[in-house]
Formats: C-alpha cells, sequence, structure tokens
C-alpha cells in the first residue's frame, strides 16, 4: 500500500470517528448547553484537527520515489471527480434552504458553518474514496 493510500484510508477513518463524536456531542451537550456550544470544538475535536496531520504521519522517510505518473495520474482524476461533485454539493446545499424556507424567510448564522464543514467533509471523503477505488484491491507493485 502506498502513501497516498494510507492517507485515503486515514481520512475516511478521521471522517468516521468524527461524526461518531459529533452525534456524541450534539446529543450530550445539546441538552445541557445549547447547539452552538455543542459545536464549539468540533474543529480540533475531529475532522480539521487531525486531518491535517496526515501528511506528517504518513510523511516520505526513506529516499525512494515517492509518487510516479500513474500515482499523479489518480490523484488528478479523483481531484477532479471531487471538484465536479463540490459543484453540485454547493448548489444543493445554497438552495435547498432557499426551497424550504422561501425568499422572504431567514435561516440562522449557525447553518453556515455547518453547511461549510459538511461539504469539506464530503468532499474530503469523495477524494479519498475516488483514490481507493482507481487503486482498486491490489497494490501497485502487483499489477
Amino acid at each position: 500500500m502506498n502513501r497516498w493510500q494510507k492517507i485515503a484510508w486515514y481520512n475516511l477513518a478521521v471522517i468516521t470517528v468524527t461524526l461518531i463524536l459529533t452525534g456524541i456531542v450534539i446529543g450530550i451537550l445539546t441538552i445541557v448547553a445549547g447547539m452552538p456550544k455543542a459545536l464549539c470544538g468540533l474543529g480540533f475535536l475531529g475532522f480539521f484537527g487531525f486531518m491535517g496531520l496526515s501528511p506528517l504521519i504518513f510523511r516520505n522517510k526513506d529516499e525512494k520515489v515517492e509518487f510516479d505518473e500513474r500515482d499523479r495520474l489518480i490523484n488528478m482524476r479523483a481531484v477532479l471527480g471531487a471538484y465536479s461533485l463540490f459543484w453540485l454539493i454547493f448548489t444543493a446545499a445554497c438552495m435547498v434552504p432557499w426551497f424550504i424556507i422561501g425568499p422572504s424567510g431567514s435561516i440562522p448564522v449557525n447553518v453556515l458553518p455547518m453547511m461549510l464543514m459538511a461539504i469539506a467533509m464530503i468532499l474530503t471523503l469523495i477524494h479519498s474514496v475516488l483514490i481507493l477505488f482507481q487503486y482498486g484491491r491490489k497494490e501497485k507493485n502487483h499489477e
């Protein structure tokens, strides 16, 4: 398993743990402190905090080649797929509240950071799944 596959699996694990912790924290702290305080520390606790550690954890310790043309092509296709789906998700995130509330209504400001975090998680999830899907079940050396 190469570095990019390890990072993709790590991203999927961080997203899963973040969703579980978010559910637990929202379930407990919403009752005690209210929703804005419940969402206060999730950026450091889960997704954004641990996601930044992946280049440090999976850095290239040897002096061997980190990735070749095939790895670069796989990453570019995954980025293109995530970028293409970003516009669909972003458009839906902007238009769904408008359809639900209507043109004369308003939404709470607390919804906007939650939408941003959800879109970032979805894009990272799509990018990681596309990387793992393109590599398939075999390792790079066994093709």
